[in-house]
């Protein structure tokens, strides 16, 4: 008779239902859920199974490893197998401290922004993104890509594990996060493709400590292997903003290697942030508080080196850490997270730009998530408008004891909650988008689902037609020269002037098609059948013939003011913004208006000085399937 309960047997074999229904699947058992209930030979099966995991002999720990390492790839198969794509994709707050209960934070795979006021609890998010995150120990069961390295021999450049806990970033109180009387619990969710990881953090009591009396633990289970996930981490704190004239040692090493790669990086970002003239050579530097890479010219070395370049030299050490942890791992290199707090401390507004463009290269060439903390309203706003494909915001921000979050937050609404002000109405400047004629302009817009109408100004209308449009040979000739009021425009051309465009020509494309836009449709709709959906059955209704009764053949030579003509007769006919022949056109046409759409999108992000993110690609994209 059935007597122990799947969910019982979690608890005493200490692992998760999810492995234990696995097991008893494999065992011949239909075990459905963690409510399902085993009898006495299914129970000693599995005590059979774990016993295993507390025999002393080497087989029998090795035999329970591999049974929750194949459990975990069954269930995670793109994790286990490619952590190299992995980003942490978002944060899930239980509980903690004074944070909204289950809030989600989501964070961006290339740069995120945390911003918000004083004591809204930035650092602490920093601290919770690294805590369940390691790089030093020898398994782990989510993936066997680093089986034969010895992690804990990767060292940073200033001889530390890629690896931090929350007790790097800020302190616990002993008074105000008692473990006694507070449980603080989140989730880190660790994506690749669409194979989500939900890692689960709890604090607990720890009694070999008398100061530190908590701890956090991720993961299910206690068992080796489990708990924290394989992924290198560096975190940079406000210690690195301690004057180097207040150190009590400082010592600059001059045997320190750096291969040329290395150096050509430091001294190219140093010169490009920090703008000044001079050569410079890296240093390794070592103080009380810091081991890093100061600059030094043929004027000053690293012992004094201003606050900004120290700040900048200790944030590329970081990354070229990463560099050469690559460089190590080869193909296992998984790419990593840099964690930095206040990051735009003792850099001017131009340093901030330029550092901005510095993590875009990293995040890319090193496959880096970069998340810092800030006050600036300078990077939030370059952030907005000119790295929305690369960033993210994400507002904390305190209502009453709640600190609650807001992402894929607009500038205006970060100035005035920092400011404690009102939000002003801000309108970035637009993109002038230039076509041959108004019936391509609305072309455009439809098949672009209107998602630009607050980015450009496409200007051209059928009644300023002639005052706005130019022809194809005109736009051709202005694409393939040099002058920056018209470097600034987008030109649109029909697509029989596709052939025409060549790697002279910048910030021009043509619209999906073979021909002129009217004669495009024109031919489309000839060729379609009498009794396709386009066209009405019954008496009386728009029928093939009522749409060609006066053109019913033009010669394929024909001068385009024929089309043209046709066009205008029968456009009336055909919905508000010609959407119903558009619609069905594009149904024919899928492929060629989305490479459109993604060649415009790219054109447009080059083009304009306010940068859109990939949610207005994705918008219409998912549009254009659904029609």
């Amino acid at each position: 008779m059935p007597r122990y309960r799947v969910y019982e047997l979690a608890k005493e074999f200490n692992t998760d239902t999810k492995t234990l229904l696995r097991l008893l699947v494999e065992h011949g058992v239909e075990a459905k859920n963690h409510f399902f209930a085993v009898g006495d030979e299914e129970h000693k099966y599995l005590q059979s199974i774990f016993a295993k995991e507390r025999q002393s002999t080497t087989e029998g720990r090795e035999e329970a490893r591999k049974v929750r390492e194949n459990a975990f790839a069954a269930e995670h198969p793109q994790i286990f197998n490619h952590p190299e794509k992995m980003k942490v994709s978002s944060l899930t707050i239980h509980t903690f401290r004074k944070f909204l209960s289950d809030m989600k934070i989501p964070l961006h795979p290339n740069i995120t922004f945390i911003v918000g006021q004083n004591a809204t609890s930035k650092s602490t998010l920093l601290g919770m993104i690294c805590q369940p995150l390691e790089f030093t120990a020898k398994y782990k069961k989510y993936t066997r890509i680093y089986d034969d390295i010895v992690k804990q021999n990767m060292k940073t450049i200033a001889g530390t594990a890629f690896e931090s806990d929350i007790s790097d970033v800020f302190r616990m109180s002993p008074i105000y996060d008692n473990p006694e009387k507070k449980k603080y619990t989140y989730d880190i969710h660790l994506t690749v493709d669409d194979d989500t990881l939900v890692l689960p953090v709890s604090s607990e009591k720890r009694g070999d400590q008398k100061e530190n009396n908590i701890r956090f633990v991720a993961g299910k289970t206690r068992y080796s292997g489990d708990g924290n996930f394989p992924h290198p981490v560096i975190y940079l704190g406000l210690k690195r903003l301690y004057p180097l004239a207040d150190s009590k040692k400082f010592s600059i090493n001059p045997s320190f290697q750096l291969s040329k790669e290395e150096k050509d990086f430091y001294a190219e970002w140093q010169q490009k942030i920090m703008v000044v003239p001079e050569k410079i050579e890296p240093e390794f530097v070592s103080t009380d508080t810091r081991d890093f890479l100061g600059a030094q010219t043929s004027i000053y070395d690293a012992e004094t080196n201003s606050a900004g370049q120290d700040n900048l030299g200790q944030i590329l050490s970081a990354i070229i850490s990463f560099m050469r942890l690559k460089e190590t791992l080869q193909e296992r290199y998984c790419g990593g997270i840099l964690l930095i707090d206040e990051v735009d401390a003792t850099f001017h507004i131009l340093a901030q730009e330029k550092l901005l463009e510095l993590f875009v290269y990293a995040s890319q060439h090193l496959d880096l998530q970069i998340v810092c903390t800030t006050h600036s309203l300078g990077l939030i706003q370059l952030c907005n408008y000119h790295y929305k494909r690369y960033a993210s915001i994400v507002l904390l921000y305190r209502r009453g004891e709640t600190i609650r979050a807001k992402s894929d937050v607009s500038y205006q609404e970060v100035e005035a909650e920092i400011k404690a002000s009102a939000v002003k109405d801000y309108k970035p400047p637009l993109t002038t988008v230039l076509f041959e004629d108004n019936v391509a302009a609305q072309f455009f817009r439809f098949i672009t689902n209107r998602q630009y109408a607050h980015f450009i100004n496409t200007y051209s209308t059928e009644q300023n037609n002639d005052m706005t449009a130019l022809s194809a040979d005109v736009y051709l000739r202005l694409a393939a020269k040099n002058i920056p009021e018209f470097n600034a425009m987008i030109f649109v051309i029909d697509g029989d002037k596709r052939g025409e465009i060549s790697r002279k020509h910048h910030h021009i494309l043509a619209l999906p098609g073979t021909r002129a836009l009217e004669k495009e449709m024109y031919q489309f709709l000839h060729t379609l059948p009498e009794d396709d959906a386009f066209w009405s059955l019954e008496p009386g209704g728009y029928n093939w013939q009522m749409c060609f009764r006066d053109y019913v053949s033009i010669p394929n030579n024909a001068e385009t003011k024929r089309y043209k003509e046709w066009f205008a007769q029968q456009k009336n006919y055909w919905g508000r913004g010609l959407k119903k022949l558009y619609i069905r056109w594009m149904q024919e046409n899928k492929a060629a208006v989305l490479q459109f759409n993604h060649d415009f999108f790219k054109i447009y992000n080059q083009t304009s000085k306010t940068k859109i993110g990939d949610a207005v690609l994705q918008r219409i994209t998912a549009w254009i399937e659904s029609v």
